[in-house]
């Protein structure tokens, strides 16, 4: 049959989706990668055109930046009637390498944009990605039969259309699944350890459904009524429209992970079929501890985020924490740079300006706290619940954060008290007309004031930490269900006995007779052995070269010029009387010229010194190919029940 799925089993899907991440040194998944995973897995050489299609390639990151990455695999073969395409989305991660440095915006975007619904930036951009590699896939494969069309092998060929899957992990499964049901046009969709749609994030996007909801449960345009609708209720109707769109999605989940846990907050879908893994049969999950909360408790959580979701979408990451804070980030960072390069010098004006353009920071800084006060019961109200969901405090552990943030109330209100004295201490003109003891006297009181607002900034920012680690604390017996939600926790629970994978690497593992254990990272080995094969195929070409051109300098350069002067004396010979003038016998006849020709031979040392050079280093090349080789049959020889080493060794 025609056009088979090539990867066409989980762990292969699993291993892909973990490769897209880039892996630790964050390189983009590539069309080496793919078809290593694929002969590690099958032993089988991989169809002949794989083309690799990167979303920063495709989609404007500078201008609009909202945490999306992916990949699109084309597989392509005439001759054996394979025509696929594979979208990948990319799954939670942090936004590193941008002005964001390293925030989970994948994971900020979890909660605002699936769970509320408001925000639907990255599904966009996976549409417009999707889209226009589509095209570009098509126009390729359309050109390729036109060629063949032009050399006549058309009638030969039956033409192959596109069949287009999709892979998707975490939020990537998420956005697969959302591509599926929106565009329609996905054959199959393998979501691994997904964060499930949820009828707010379809009711955002999809308008026909929006518009069924409206007439369903009688709403007005408001879209905040969608959150009054009873849950089940909600779940029960969006699972029934978007049967028909769901049932070629299939879900692959480890029954630790914290998201599939999560899918029993209220609106998320199950849609399609699904598979689950046990990659930790002593953890229990927390799936029942979540479907446990309260509607209510779950609703209130759900108005909080609702209400700071357009400050995400508008501010990112700091915007999002100005919103729900009142902290600036960004004006704080631009406090810690001025005040750093803050200075008494001797020319009181730099000296006067650098203070000024302090305090006029420490002044902002003071609106700042204003805010964050005025936020705090806000704030105070909503962290027990998020708490009670995603850690395992205690009720006296969330009382003590709860005392943290009254502290923090206090601990504002007298920073601002001393920014208040700081801005009254003296005025630019003030200063200019003191006398220099005078001035640098004052300048010293105000860097003295500085000192101890940044003193007391830093032990308020260390009220932060302590709730931080106090959760950090508290998470440690959620370990599991975030380990879980990991790809490599996937592939692990799906391996073959006597594999295992970190770092993207197939690892085989065996109980030696000594009952020690044996491993051998397979991945690492097959790239020692490739690598080292190629360089010495390499160097055996390059001494060929050399050989053939000390043969044409010497030997061939030798025999040349001894058929020219051969040449030579046969032209003397046959043609006499045209070397008259050569011997001065113009007025003589020459009847016979004889030549009696001696040319020695090279000698001997021209050829045997090259042969010589060139034996050692091949001997050298053979004995390097059997050094690397033996890595091969040693791994063979040790893991003799896998019968696809040879394979893997040699397939490229």
């Amino acid at each position: 049959m025609k056009n088979e799925t090539v990867f066409n089993k989980d762990i292969i899907r699993a291993r892909l989706a973990e490769r897209e991440y880039g892996g630790e040194r964050k390189i983009p998944l590539t069309e080496q990668d793919v078809r290593q995973i694929y002969i590690e897995e099958t032993g089988k050489q991989p169809p002949e055109n794989i083309t690799i299609y990167h979303s920063n390639q495709y989609l404007d990151t500078k201008s609009i930046d909202n945490g999306f990455d992916g990949t699109i695999i084309h597989v392509f073969d005439i001759e054996k009637g394979i025509n696929q395409s594979y979208t990948i989305t990319r799954g939670s991660e942090n936004n590193e390498g941008n002005d964001n440095g390293d925030r989970p915006l994948d994971w900020i975007y979890n909660t605002l944009g699936i769970f509320s619904g408001i925000d639907q930036s990255q599904f966009r951009s996976a549409e417009q990605f999707d889209r226009k590699v589509d095209i570009e896939i098509k126009k390729r494969v359309e050109l390729k039969y036109k060629r063949l069309e032009n050399r006549g092998k058309v009638d030969s060929i039956e033409k192959v259309e596109l069949r287009k899957l999709g892979i998707g992990h975490s939020l990537g499964g998420n956005l697969i699944q959302m591509l599926a049901i929106i565009r329609g046009n996905f054959e199959k969709v393998h979501a691994i350890n997904d964060a499930p749609p949820s009828a707010y994030q379809l009711a955002s996007i999809d308008y026909n459904f929006r518009r069924a909801l409206k007439k369903k449960f009688n709403l007005n345009n408001k879209f905040d009524q969608i959150y009054t609708i009873p849950p089940k209720d909600l779940k029960a109707f969006a699972e029934s429209y978007y049967k028909e769109q769901g049932k070629n999605i299939h879900h692959l989940t480890n029954e630790e992970d914290m998201l599939f846990a999560a899918s029993e907050l209220r609106g998320f879908l199950n849609l399609g079929s699904r598979t689950t893994l046990d990659s930790d049969p002593d953890f229990e999950s927390i799936r029942e501890r979540i479907a446990n909360l309260s509607d209510e408790d779950l609703y209130e959580m759900q108005k909080f985020l609702v209400k700071y979701a357009p400050a995400y979408k508008a501010g990112g990451y700091d915007g999002l924490v100005k919103a729900m804070t009142g902290i600036d980030l960004v004006l704080l960072q631009d406090l810690k740079s001025e005040w750093e390069g803050f200075s008494i010098t001797d020319n009181p004006v730099d000296t006067l300006d650098s203070a000024w353009e302090t305090m006029k920071k420490f002044d902002e800084i003071a609106v700042s706290l204003r805010d964050f006060i005025e936020q705090l019961p806000v704030l105070a109200e909503n962290i027990p619940v998020i708490l009670s969901i995603f850690t395992d405090l205690t009720s006296e552990e969330i009382s003590v954060i709860e005392g943290e943030l009254a502290g923090m109330e206090s601990d504002v209100i007298e920073i601002r008290s001393m920014i208040t004295d700081l801005m009254s201490m003296s005025t630019m003109e003030d200063l200019l007309t003191l006398n220099p003891f005078t001035f640098f006297e004052n300048i010293k009181d105000i860097k003295e004031q500085f000192e101890a607002i940044d003193s007391k900034i830093n032990g308020l920012m260390d009220r932060f930490d302590k709730i931080f680690a106090a959760i950090d604390r508290a998470k440690l017996d959620f370990g599991a269900a975030v380990e879980g939600h990991s790809l490599q926790q996937v592939s692990n629970a799906l391996a073959k006995k006597g594999r295992r994978y970190e770092g993207g690497n197939l690892i085989l593992y065996k109980t030696g007779a000594d009952g020690k254990k044996i491993e051998v990272n397979l991945s690492s080995s097959v790239r020692i052995y490739q690598r080292g094969m190629d360089s010495y195929e390499a160097r055996e070409e390059s001494l060929k070269r050399y050989q053939a051109a000390y043969d044409a300098v010497f030997l061939d350069d030798f025999e040349t010029r001894k058929r020219h002067l051969l040449s030579q004396i046969q032209d003397m010979e046959t043609n006499p009387r045209a070397f008259r003038s050569v011997f001065n016998l113009e007025d003589s006849e020459i009847s016979s010229i004889q030549v009696h020709e001696h040319i020695p031979p090279l000698p001997p040392a021209f050829a045997d010194r090259m042969e010589e050079a060139v034996h050692h280093f091949q001997y050298q090349f053979d004995k390097g190919r059997r050094l690397v080789t033996s890595i091969k049959t040693s791994i063979e020889k040790m893991f003799n029940e896998e019968k696809d080493i040879a394979a893997i060794f040699e397939l490229r």
